[in-house]
């Protein structure tokens, strides 16, 4: 099983210290210089975790500034993206009143063209009534020239009186007159008709072009009505365009401004959960001082009694002071020993990952796979710096070891459970939780780290287990 990596590049830098539980009982009971000496690292090391805390403490002031002005450049976006999505709104209704315009024109369109067809039917029947009355006036005309050839062939008149008056009778009277007033009648009807259908066809002339010139023209403007539309329409669709790519680009923006609020927010809380981790340090660190000072205070009574033995055996005999110091000997060896060793392997199971690069990061640690609820034992005595649970590494526990001079830190990661706090002291093989899945993880193993010193955030410090095991 394989653990993931770190969720985030702004990974805690928690344990950047690593808590120092001086080995008391490897301490000579005369070496009191030494116990001393490690007082003054404690306390110096106390020193610097101070100075961390007002490190990270100004990280999460800074990190909160960050997250406020984020937020403000989120209701800035967001207003923008208002602005903009009520343009693409507007940019849609203009559109579709547009559509709908060129739609009702097109219909205009159609009904001026079917109007034109009808017109043109309507204009072809004129021009066949147009040749009608042009083939009757020019029949009448015909006519009227053979009557002014028969006068001007008689004298150029025609004496209707001397008609009248050539009457043999009253009867034959009656009769010519009646024929003259035919005559005269019919001669008025012909030039009567005659002008009146010279008038109605110069009207139905007039009437043809007209309506020719009416429906070419408002064909005209239709059409350039439709392309001034559909040219509307076309920067409508452009602008539609240009506000589609706006609010692209601003909601990408927004989505870059949100996964900075999200990364934002875990660093925070990150930084929340250092200066816990950093308060648990400087815990740590003041009961190892305490348990230095109690061992010195010890130390100094030994050496204090030990000179008085000695100040008594000097003065008794040889055999008493050489008795004395065999004692002492042994007392000192015995309080070497105590505390001392090796780490062990903190639990069962198959290797599966190992220190090193690994999907273009460094694995800091190792992996060591089994099934949920294995049990997981401290890999050499120390101090539980802390025991909780991370975003990354699940439920886990910290340890701070102090073997022959060297400080220490174990990490176990991805515990199903642990039964261990903080501050407290734990032996090697002492169970501290059991193997599970919790965090960045991808199946039931133990992510173990050991670093030679403290952790730091590019775990500068982490070394391979299987050289200490």
């Amino acid at each position: 099983m394989n653990k993931k990596k770190p969720a985030y590049l702004f990974m805690i830098t928690a344990l950047s210290l690593g808590t120092v539980l001086p080995g008391v009982s490897q301490v000579k009971a005369d070496e009191l210089g030494n116990v001393k000496d490690e007082i003054n690292s404690l306390k110096e090391k106390q020193e610097d975790v101070n100075s961390e805390k007002s490190e990270v403490s100004g990280k999460k002031s800074n990190t909160e500034e960050k997250i406020e002005e984020n937020k403000e450049n989120q209701n800035q976006v967001t207003n923008e993206i208002e602005k903009i999505d009520q343009e693409l709104s507007d940019a849609q209704d203009k559109i579709a009143s547009k559509e709908a315009e060129i739609n009702t024109t097109n219909q205009e369109i159609e009904q001026t063209t079917a109007e034109i067809e009808k017109t043109k039917q309507e204009i072809e029947q004129l021009k066949a009534d147009i040749e009608d009355l042009k083939e009757r006036i020019a029949k009448r005309e015909d006519l009227l020239k053979n009557r002014l050839r028969a006068i001007q062939k008689n004298g150029g008149d025609i004496s209707y009186l001397e008609v009248l008056m050539g009457a043999q009778n009253f009867g034959d009277f009656i009769n010519r007159a009646t024929a003259v007033n035919k005559i005269m009648d019919q001669d008025k009807d012909i030039m009567e008709t005659h002008r009146a259908e010279k008038a109605e066809l110069e009207e139905k002339q007039e009437e043809v072009v007209s309506k020719k010139e009416q429906l070419e023209t408002k064909q005209a403007e239709l059409e350039d009505k439709k392309s001034s539309l559909q040219q509307q329409k076309q920067e409508l669709e452009s602008l539609k365009a240009d506000l589609n790519q706006k609010m692209e680009q601003k909601e990408s923006y927004m989505s870059e401004l949100e996964n900075e609020q999200q990364e934002l927010e875990e660093y925070k809380m990150s930084l929340e959960e250092e200066q816990q981790l950093l308060a648990s340090q400087q815990s740590a660190i003041q009961k190892a001082i305490q348990q230095a000072q109690s061992e010195q205070q010890k130390l100094e009574q030994m050496a204090a009694e030990k000179k008085r033995k000695e100040e008594e055996a000097r003065k008794k005999s040889e055999a008493s002071n050489s008795s004395g110091s065999s004692s002492s000997s042994k007392a000192s060896s015995s309080q070497q020993s105590s505390g001392n060793g090796s780490f062990i392997r903190p639990a069962e199971g198959r290797n599966t990952s190992g220190l090193g690069q690994r999907w273009g990061t460094f694995h800091a640690g190792i992996d060591i796979a089994n099934g949920i609820g294995t049990p997981v034992k401290a890999a050499a005595n120390g101090v539980v710096i802390r025991a909780y649970r991370s975003s990354s590494y699940g439920n886990c526990v910290f340890i701070s070891h102090y073997i022959n001079g060297q400080v220490y830190t174990t990490v176990y990661a991805h515990l199903n459970s642990y039964n261990v706090s903080t501050g407290q002291s734990v032996t090697q093989g002492q169970p501290i939780g059991q193997m599970g899945n919790t965090g960045d993880s991808t199946g039931p193993h133990l992510h173990f780290e050991l670093h030679k010193g403290s952790w730091n955030l590019s775990k500068s410090n982490a070394v391979n287990p299987y050289s200490y095991f």
